[in-house]
């Protein structure tokens, strides 16, 4: 190459700079040298045309004497400590704005320049315009830049309003619209736009702030442009230019893009050549949008349709996680039931137990529609919500299976009085504690599983001493109070396993299940006597006559099934209750326990 070389290439250096040879010519647009102070002194173009003016600083100028647009002080200040040590650059790329407002990019490369003595003579080098390399690049920044807002926007309005604002920041429009086209009629109307917010006019208005809230006129002409725009407004002269980019799609024209600034150019060759994609990535965004703004309308009207026939909709994936709730706005999601991306049967529910969930799980397994399937879950406040599920399968063209779909109501209202009935008719209402009509089942399910496990059973008859006086004295309120209070008692010293009943009045029932042998049900038969002849507040003088009279039958010692353990109990009962209450007698033996004993039937001491 005919650039010359550094000084410990020897002589040849310490000519008089020569011209650039052809091979030059070839490979740059300029050839230049600067004196020891960085003054260009020979600035030499081998270009021609409308083009051929040195966008560069010209001879007796230092380079950074004029303002580059692409770099700061920072960077000039690197430069120039490279010069001053005398290193060689390579590809030093600077965009300039030229008289006539176009953006040029050059990239030069130097060496120093020594005479023979080794002194610093300045430099000499070359420069190509790069300005379409760079204007190239600009154009696939900018076509990126778009493709990801127009990807990432959540609604028609954010995507154009983005990308117009891209557009205009990138290539200094003041301004872009975009207006949707009427297929069938031409029309246009506008759909949205972007409007800079210039920093200089913001400035200005903060700093007027006391004339116009005294509702006067601002006037100003100082109000320099920067950044991308100045390079289309340096030679504005009043005039507004306004460039139209059409939206293709499929070959049809569905939109217009308009971008409008303060400029005498029209846009360039390299904008012009990229419409094209930019049209196409604003048609591809505007017709997904449409798709899903005509699927909304879509969903609006079958949520519609469903809360006429049911309280939510739902849908689920291939294993069976939920994928969609949709409720309207007077109904709140089910609790628990709405967790998307979660099986039903993942989330704490009252009901059903397992085995419901492992028979419900088969049927969906089966591919089988379901009708009414019955959802109760706890409220973080306690209380509990019921939910009739219905689904049915649903596939695809190919008759790929795709999850469930269908419609629940919330039936919490219904169950409550479904269990409310359930425990009018098994529970008895003053106490809660189950009635006769619950009794006989839950002793024959108990016996079924005494004989499963070689387990007795231990069945309790209990009459109350003295609950007439109690009525008589203090009336059927205190009454109740106290058969409430004997009913708390009562549960208190057995197990939560072991059930408690009320026979009516004041006979009373406890069925003691997984009996080992008589010292523990004797045992279980005594605390419950000294439990219940304990003062009961509120019903005077009586509590000295309040006691219990207690009669034990054991199955499958004394009794092969339920009724006859009842009756054995009652036998029992009623054989300490002639040996003078507040006692106990066990059936197996027909006798009560000796005097002096615990619990001892008429020798038992006397609150």
């Amino acid at each position: 190459m005919a650039i010359p070389s550094t000084a410990a290439d020897g002589p040849a250096d310490q000519q008089t700079p020569q011209q650039p040879t052809s091979l030059v010519e070839l490979l740059a647009d300029w050839y230049w040298e600067q004196d020891a102070e960085f003054r260009f002194t020979v600035v030499s173009s081998r270009r021609a045309g409308n083009n051929a003016a040195d966008p560069f600083p010209y001879v007796g100028r230092k380079h950074w004497e004029q303002p580059a647009l692409n770099l700061s002080e920072a960077d000039w200040e690197r430069h120039r400590a490279q010069l001053a040590w005398h290193q060689p650059f390579r590809d030093f790329e600077v965009q300039y704005a030229t008289e006539d407002g176009r953006s040029v990019w050059v990239s030069l490369s130097g060496q120093p320049v020594f005479d023979e003595a080794g002194v610093f003579n300045g430099y000499r080098g070359i420069g190509r315009d790069v300005s379409a390399q760079k204007r190239a690049e600009e154009m696939h920044q900018l076509e990126h830049a778009l493709a990801r807002a127009l990807a990432e926007a959540t609604s028609t309005s954010e995507g154009v309003r983005g990308a117009l604002r891209i557009i205009c920041e990138r290539e200094g429009w003041d301004a872009g619209r975009c207006f949707r086209v009427n297929e069938a009629s031409g029309e246009m109307r506008y759909a949205d736009g972007w409007f800079a917010r210039e920093g200089e006019i913001e400035q200005l208005l903060r700093g007027s702030r006391v004339h116009w809230e005294a509702g006067k006129p601002v006037w100003s002409t100082d109000l320099p442009r920067s950044g991308p725009a100045a390079l289309r407004s340096a030679g504005k002269g009043g005039r507004y230019g306004t460039f139209a980019l059409p939206v293709v799609l499929q070959g049809r024209t569905i939109a217009l893009l308009t971008f409008s600034a303060h400029t005498t150019h029209e846009p360039d060759r390299s904008f012009i050549d990229a419409a094209g994609t930019i049209g196409s990535l604003f048609g591809q965004f505007l017709q997904r949008k449409d798709a899903e703004e005509s699927l909304r309308q879509s969903e609006a009207r079958f949520r519609s349709l469903t809360q006429l026939s049911s309280d939510f909709f739902w849908e689920s994936d291939p294993q069976h996680r939920l994928t969609s709730m949709v409720h309207g706005p007077s109904y709140a999601a089910p609790i628990g039931y709405g967790q998307l991306g979660k099986t039903p049967w993942e989330l704490a529910s009252v009901r059903p137990d397992e085995a419901g969930w492992q028979a419900h799980r088969a049927t969906l397994e089966s591919r089988l529609p379901f009708r009414d399937f019955e959802v109760a879950r706890g409220l973080p406040d306690g209380a509990t919500r019921y939910f009739a599920v219905s689904g049915q399968p649903r596939y695809d063209s190919q008759g790929l299976f795709l999850g469930y779909r269908g419609v629940g109501r919330d039936v919490t209202e219904i169950a409550l009085a479904r269990e409310r009935i359930a425990s009018l008719a098994y529970s008895d209402p003053l106490t809660g504690l189950a009635n006769r009509v619950s009794l006989a089942p839950a002793l024959e399910q108990a016996i079924e599983r005494a004989r499963r496990q070689g387990h007795k059973i231990a069945g309790v008859f209990m009459d109350l001493d003295g609950f007439k006086q109690i009525n008589d004295r203090h009336g059927h309120a205190a009454g109740d109070a106290f058969l409430v209070e004997v009913a708390q008692r009562l549960r208190r010293h057995v197990r939560a396993s072991d059930l408690v009943a009320r026979l009516g009045g004041d006979e009373f029932f406890v069925m003691l299940e997984g009996v080992q042998d008589m010292v523990g049900v004797e045992r279980v038969v005594v605390k419950i006597i000294d439990a219940l002849r304990k003062p009961y507040p509120g019903i005077g003088e009586a509590q000295r006559r309040v006691s219990a009279t207690l009669g034990v039958s054991i199955f499958p010692d004394d009794a092969p099934d339920a009724t006859t353990l009842i009756e054995h109990a009652d036998e029992a009962m009623y054989t300490a209750k002639q040996a003078g209450k507040n006692a106990y007698c066990l059936y197996s033996t027909g006798q009560k326990p000796p005097a002096g004993a615990p619990g001892a039937p008429s020798t038992a001491p006397q609150p």
